[in-house]
């Protein structure tokens, strides 16, 4: 099996897609988010012996860099290798990939959805390592009190890209009516 990936600008920065290609498919194993081009090859190199090449997910690197921007894309699941999560994490992240553009969710809410009445800490543990932000919109799980919570690039992307679908934020806290489940 290869592993290839390519790193793409944005008007947050360089972000990057690792996925592994066979003669049957084509499948994501890893999305850096944004960040400087240096620090993200140093990621990439660090994890993964990849071949740059960028030719086969063009369109998807395209549609990345628009939702980036404020754009409402909406992602197909059928392209991420969400076999490499464990049955929980897969849980978490498709109910996470529910939440509609516009909508934030609480890890406790999202943990509840799930069945698992008490999970938000574990909720929280396991978006904090989703593999494939921004087709899979963690940066829309929020605390109960309404404030940001965590997020791997750090908050003022993940306010940015709340504020990019709508969603009002004062003094690190979400200000909305429009929570999902």
């Amino acid at each position: 099996m290869k592993y290839y990936y390519t790193i793409k600008n944005s008007s947050l920065g360089n972000f990057g897609l690792i996925w592994k290609e066979d003669s049957l498919n084509l499948k994501i194993i890893k999305i850096f988010l944004p960040t400087e081009k240096s620090s993200l090859i140093s990621k990439i190199q660090k994890d993964y012996s990849a071949i740059e090449k960028s030719d086969s997910l063009n369109e998807l690197a395209s549609n990345i860099k628009k939702f980036i921007s404020g754009e409402k894309i909406y992602f197909n699941l059928d392209l991420l290798d969400l076999d490499m999560c464990t049955s929980f994490q897969k849980k978490v992240l498709i109910t996470d990939y529910k939440i509609p553009r516009g909508y934030v969710s609480t890890y406790s809410r999202i943990g509840k959805t799930i069945g698992s009445i008490k999970g938000a800490r574990a909720v929280g543990n396991a978006l904090a390592k989703n593999p494939f932000p921004l087709i899979i919109p963690c940066h829309r799980a929020i605390k109960s009190d309404k404030s940001l919570g965590g997020f791997e690039e750090g908050l003022e992307m993940k306010k940015t890209l709340l504020e990019n679908e709508g969603i009002k934020i004062l003094n690190g806290f979400v200000i909305t009516d429009k929570i999902y489940y």
